[in-house]
C-alpha cells in the first residue's frame, strides 16, 4: 500500500511540475513573441526614419546646384503648418557625365511663344521642369512639353509673364515637393510622407511619418543668427544658411499592447549651393 501510495504521490508531483513548467514556458514564449514583435516594429520605424532623413539631407544639401547664383531664383520654398510642414527643393539636372543641363536662347522669345530656340536642347526631356532667366536676373518656371533635338528647340504650352531676349539662360530643374498625407489602411488611418517630382503624380515615399517640421536659420543677426518657422519674403529665403529638420516616424502596425512604436530625429542641414548674401 505504501509503495502504491508513494507512486501516486510521485505522479501527482510530476504532473504539477509539468503543468508549472508548461505555464512558465508559455509565459516565456509569449514574452519572447512580444519582444520580437516590438523589435520588428522598431526596426521598421527606424528604417523609414533613416530613409526620410537621408533623402532630405541629400536633397537640401544639393539645393541650388547647377542653377543661377544671382538674380531672383529661389532654390527652396515651403509652408509652415504645425507639425505638417511642406518643402520644395530645386536642383539642376545633370547629364551622365555630371555636366549641368542648361542652355541659352539663340533669339528673342515673346510671352506667347510656344517654341523656344536654344543653343542646344541636349539633356532636356518632355515633361521636365525648366527655368528661364533673363539677363537682368528675373525669370520663371515652365514645363517642357516636347524637345526638338534636330532644330534645337524646346516646346512649352504655357504663356510667359515676360519677353526674354537672346542669350537668356534656360536650366533643367529637378523640383521635389515633400509633404505629409494619410490613407485608410485596413488597420486604420496611416500617415505617410509624399514626394512629388515636378508635375508628376505624387508618390508615397515612407509610411508612418507623422511629423515633419522645418525651421530655417538665416544669415542675419549672427551670432546666434535668426531662426524662423518660414522665411517671410524672397529676400529672407536668400538668407537661409541652414535648414533645421525635426521628424517623427511611427511603426506601421501596433504592438501586442495596442500601441505604436515611434522614432524621432532632429538634424541641421546646411545647403551647399544657395545664393550668396
Amino acid at each position: 500500500m505504501n509503495a502504491r501510495g508513494n507512486s501516486l504521490l510521485e505522479l501527482l508531483v510530476a504532473v504539477a511540475v509539468t503543468i508549472l513548467a508548461v505555464s512558465v514556458s508559455s509565459g516565456l514564449l509569449s514574452a519572447t513573441r512580444r519582444t520580437v514583435t516590438q523589435q520588428e516594429l522598431l526596426t521598421e520605424a527606424s528604417l523609414n526614419l533613416r530613409a526620410v532623413v537621408d533623402a532630405l539631407i541629400r536633397d537640401v544639401r544639393l539645393a541650388g546646384a547647377c542653377l543661377p547664383v544671382t538674380g531672383d531664383f529661389i532654390a527652396l520654398d515651403g509652408t509652415n503648418s504645425a507639425d505638417q510642414d511642406e518643402i520644395w527643393i530645386r536642383t539642376g539636372l545633370v547629364r551622365p557625365d555630371m555636366s549641368c543641363i542648361r542652355t541659352t536662347t539663340t533669339s528673342a522669345v515673346t510671352r506667347g511663344a510656344t517654341s523656344i530656340p536654344v543653343d542646344s536642347a541636349d539633356g532636356f526631356s518632355a515633361g521636365s521642369r525648366a527655368y528661364i532667366r533673363g539677363p537682368g536676373g528675373s525669370g520663371e518656371y515652365f514645363t517642357v512639353t516636347a524637345v526638338d533635338l534636330t532644330n534645337s528647340r524646346l516646346m512649352k504650352a504655357t504663356t510667359f509673364a515676360a519677353d526674354y531676349p537672346a542669350g537668356s539662360g534656360i536650366y533643367a530643374i529637378d523640383e521635389r515637393h515633400y509633404y505629409l498625407n494619410s490613407w485608410a489602411a485596413p488597420w486604420g488611418i496611416t500617415p505617410e510622407l509624399m514626394l512629388q517630382v515636378g508635375d508628376q503624380a505624387p508618390q508615397s515615399f515612407a509610411v508612418g511619418v507623422e511629423k515633419l517640421n522645418f525651421r530655417y536659420q538665416l544669415r542675419r543677426n549672427c551670432p546666434p543668427c535668426d531662426v524662423t518657422e518660414r522665411p517671410a519674403s524672397e529676400e529672407e529665403w536668400r538668407l537661409v544658411e541652414q535648414v533645421l529638420l525635426e521628424t517623427q516616424v511611427r511603426s506601421d502596425r501596433q504592438d501586442p499592447r495596442g500601441e505604436f512604436l515611434r522614432r524621432t530625429a532632429t538634424v541641421n542641414i546646411k545647403p551647399r549651393n544657395l545664393l550668396p548674401p
